[in-house]
C-alpha cells in the first residue's frame, strides 16, 4: 500500500527573531519546513521507510552557534491523506488510566489528542496511523486539525541545548493498511522494539487485597483472618496485596501504623507461609507535607516560581492530605527511594510493587491541578522549579521510575495512575482502566478503557484491570462504610458477574478485594469463576468501530486467546435483552463455558440470547484467533 502522508516541521524555540529555513526531501511526498529562532540551530530529520506503507520519523535538534537555546514548543504536522472527510472516523488511544480512555470521533474534530496514536478509517476501506514509539524526553500528543493536518506538539519545558550539542525529539510512527487490526497489534510490537522489551508471557496472579473495601482502615487482625479465609475458600490464589495506608505519613515508608502489629514484615512473613507472594503498594511520586521526610528534607520535593513548596490540602474525611512532590532531578531523592525499595524487598520480604500516581511526575499533571485553569487553587503554579531545571519532567519521571526499579530488581514493578508513554521500557506492568468500584457503571466504563488498550498487552506490558470486586450492600458492615461508590451499593449478580468474566481472561492481576468474612457464598462463587480461566494471550474488541463514542460507550464483543484456545466474550450493557448474531465464524463447536452446552452454528451464523445487563463467554474450539479477528461480524438486535 502506498504511504499516504505528506510531512511539514515546524521547531519553535522561545526566542524573539524568528528565521526561517526550508529543507525538501530527496522523495517528492515528504515536504519538510523547519522554523527556529536562531540561525545555528538546524535539525536533521531521518525519515526511514519500511516496504510501501510504513515510516519512522527521527527528528534531531542540533546547536550549531555559541549561546545555550532554551525549547518553548515543538510541533510536527502531516498532511491528511487524501480525500478526508470533516465526517471520517477517528480513533484516538488511551494515555492515562480511566482518565483518558480510547476515544472516537470524527476528523473535524480539533480537541480531542492522545500522546500513544490516532487511527483514520479512509474512504477506500484502508486506515491511516500515526503513533508515537518514544517518551525519553518529551511528552507529544497527537490531535487533528482538518485544514492544517495531523498536528504533533509537545511543551519544550524550556529544554536547554548546549552549544555543539544534539538532542532527540520522540521517535514517530506512521503506517497504513487495510487492516486496522494489523495496525494495532504492529504499534505494540514497534513500541516494544523501540523500547527493548521482550514478550511477556500471562501472570495469572490470583489473590486479595486490602483496598477496595478496607481503605485505609484495617489492621493486622483483618489482613490475616481474609488471608486464612482465601486459603480456605481457594486453593489458586498465589498472592495477597497490602494496599495504601500501611504507612504513617505519604513518604515515610520505613515508618509503619502501629496498629499493623509486628509491622508490615510480619504480614509478608504470615501471607508466605501460606503460600502467598506479598504485594505492597506505594505513592511513588507525591509525599505529604506532614512526614518526617519532609521536615528532614524539603528541598527534595518541587517548588513553584516564588520557590515554594508545590503543595494540594484535600480533605478526605477520614483524613487531611497535603500533597508534595518528589523532585526526582535530585540524585539525592532517587537514591532515597531506590534503597526504600530495597529494603522492602529484601528485609521486609515483598515482591510486587505497585507504585501509584506516577503521573504526578509530568508538568502537565501537576499544572492541571495548581495552574490558572484548576479550582480552588489559592497559590498558583506558573513555573515548576527543579533541583535539576535541565531536566524535562519527563526525564525527572523516567529517572525516578529508574531508581524505583533498581530498587525493585527483580520484583515486579506495576505502574498505576501514569501516563503511559514515559513508564514503558521500565516497568513490568500497567494499570490501563480507572480505579474500580463495586457498580455496573464502573464495571460498564472500565471495559471500555481496559480493552481499549489491548495492543499493550504481553507484547509492552502486563495489563491490570483492577481489582476484582464483587459485593453489594448485603456483603458489608456499615461501619466500615467509606468512599463515595464503595458501600451500600445494590449490583446484582449478573452485572458482578459481568466483571467477572472481564477479568476472567482480559486482566493478569484476578485479586479479589472484598472482605472474605462477610461476601456471600453466591459471590464468591464469582471469585472462582475468574480464577478458573487462564488469562488471554492476546485479545482484541471486534466492535472496536462501534464503540468508545464518550466514556460509557463500552465494547460488547471480544475475542481473547490463551492456552487453552480461543474464546469469544459477550457483554450485555443495555437496560434490554438482546440477540447477538455472530457472523464468519465457520463451522467450528461453539461451546458455552458455563453451561458446558454446545450452541448450534446456522449457515455460519451463531445466534445468542443475553438478558440486560449480563454477559456470557463462548469457546470457539478449533479456530485461528488472528483469522476470526478479521472475519467475525457482529450485529445486536
Amino acid at each position: 500500500m502506498q504511504n499516504l502522508f505528506r510531512i511539514k516541521y515546524y521547531l519553535l524555540i522561545s526566542c524573539l527573531i524568528i528565521i526561517q529555513g526550508c529543507t525538501k526531501s530527496s522523495d517528492n511526498k515528504v515536504d519538510v519546513t523547519l522554523f527556529s529562532s536562531n540561525k545555528n540551530i538546524e535539525s536533521k530529520i531521518d525519515i526511514i521507510s519500511e516496504g510501501a506503507s510504513k515510516q519512522y520519523i527521527q527528528i534531531s535538534i542540533i546547536n550549531n552557534g555559541t549561546k545555550i537555546a532554551h525549547l518553548d514548543s515543538i510541533k510536527v504536522i502531516l498532511s491528511l491523506p487524501k480525500n478526508i472527510k470533516e465526517s471520517n472516523r477517528v480513533m484516538y488511544g488511551g494515555t492515562c488510566m480511566g482518565r483518558t480512555p480510547i476515544h472516537q470521533t470524527v476528523a473535524k474534530d480539533p480537541k480531542s489528542k492522545s500522546d500513544t496514536f490516532q487511527l483514520i478509517e479512509l474512504n477506500n476501506n484502508s486506515y491511516a496511523f500515526a503513533g508515537i514509539l518514544s517518551w525519553n524526553t518529551f511528552l507529544p500528543y497527537i490531535q487533528n486539525d482538518h485544514k492544517e493536518g495531523i498536528v504533533i506538539t509537545a511543551n519544550g519545558e524550556g529544554k536547554p541545548i548546549l552549544p555543539g550539542e544534539t538532542i532527540k525529539f520522540e521517535k514517530l510512527l506512521l503506517n497504513t493498511n487495510y487492516s486496522w487490526q494489523d495496525l494495532m497489534f504492529d504499534y505494540g510490537k514497534e513500541i516494544a522494539k523501540e523500547q527493548h522489551i521482550e514478550p511477556k508471557d500471562p501472570l495469572n496472579l490470583k489473590g486479595w487485597s486490602t483496598w477496595d473495601y478496607y481503605g485505609r482502615v484495617f489492621d493486622t487482625k483483618d489482613v490475616f483472618k481474609n488471608i486464612d479465609q482465601l486459603v480456605k475458600d481457594n486453593k489458586k490464589a498465589n498472592i495477597i496485596q497490602i494496599d495504601g495506608g500501611w504507612w504513617t505519613a505519604r513518604g515515610d515508608y520505613l515508618s509503619v501504623r502501629k496498629n499493623l502489629q509486628g509491622g508490615m514484615k510480619a504480614i509478608a512473613k504470615y501471607a508466605k507461609s501460606k503460600g502467598f507472594k506479598a504485594g505492597i503498594h506505594l505513592d511513588g511520586f507525591r509525599g505529604d507535607k506532614n512526614s518526617e521526610l519532609y521536615r528532614n528534607h524539603p528541598e527534595w520535593f518541587l517548588k513553584d516560581q516564588n520557590g515554594q513548596t508545590i503543595c494540594q490540602s484535600i480533605d478526605k474525611g477520614d483524613t487531611f492530605m497535603q500533597y508534595i512532590y518528589y523532585d526526582y532531578s535530585n540524585p539525592e531523592v532517587c537514591e532515597y527511594m531506590k534503597n526504600v525499595m530495597k529494603t522492602i524487598r529484601t528485609d521486609w520480604g515483598f515482591s510486587y510493587f505497585k507504585i501509584d500516581f506516577i503521573r504526578y511526575g509530568l508538568l502537565q499533571s501537576i499544572i492541571e491541578e495548581h495552574g490558572k485553569k484548576a479550582e480552588d487553587v489559592s497559590n498558583v503554579v506558573t513555573k515548576v522549579v527543579a533541583y535539576n531545571n535541565n531536566m524535562t519532567s519527563v526525564e525527572r519521571t523516567r529517572a525516578g521510575l529508574k531508581a524505583i526499579r533498581e530498587g525493585i530488581d527483580d520484583g515486579f514493578f506495576l505502574a498505576c495512575s501514569s501516563i503511559f508513554g514515559p513508564t514503558l521500557g521500565i516497568v513490568d506492568g500497567l494499570r490501563t482502566g480507572q480505579d474500580i468500584n463495586p457498580t455496573y457503571d464502573f464495571f460498564k466504563s472500565s471495559v471500555l478503557q481496559n480493552a481499549g488498550n489491548f495492543y499493550l498487552n504481553g507484547v509492552v506490558t502486563i495489563n491490570d484491570a483492577d481489582y476484582l470486586v464483587l459485593r453489594n450492600k448485603e456483603d458489608e458492615e456499615p461501619e466500615r462504610a467509606w468512599g463515595q461508590y464503595k458501600f451500600g451499593g445494590n449490583t446484582t449478580y449478573d452485572e458482578a458477574k459481568m466483571w467477572s468474566d472481564y477479568i476472567a481472561l482480559y486482566s493478569n492481576m484476578k485479586i479479589n478485594s472484598d472482605n472474605l468474612l462477610t461476601l456471600r457464598k453466591e459471590r464468591k462463587e464469582l471469585i472462582n469463576n475468574a480464577f478458573s480461566y487462564k488469562t488471554a494471550k492476546r485479545f482484541i474488541p471486534i466492535d472496536f468501530w462501534n464503540h468508545a463514542k464518550n466514556r460509557n460507550d463500552s465494547y460488547n464483543v471480544l475475542l481473547a486467546e490463551n492456552e487453552d484456545g480461543v474464546f469469544l466474550s459477550l457483554f450485555n450493557w443495555d437496560d434490554a435483552d438482546r440477540q447477538f448474531v455472530i457472523d464468519g465464524i465457520g463451522k467450528t463447536r461453539v461451546i458455552d463455558t458455563k453451561t458446558k452446552r454446545k450452541n448450534e452454528v446456522l449457515y455460519g451464523k451463531l445466534k445468542i440470547n443475553l438478558k440486560k445487563h449480563s454477559s456470557s463467554i463462548l469457546k470457539l474450539e478449533g479456530k485461528d484467533f488472528t483469522a476470526l479477528s478479521k472475519e467475525i461480524k457482529t450485529t445486536i438486535n
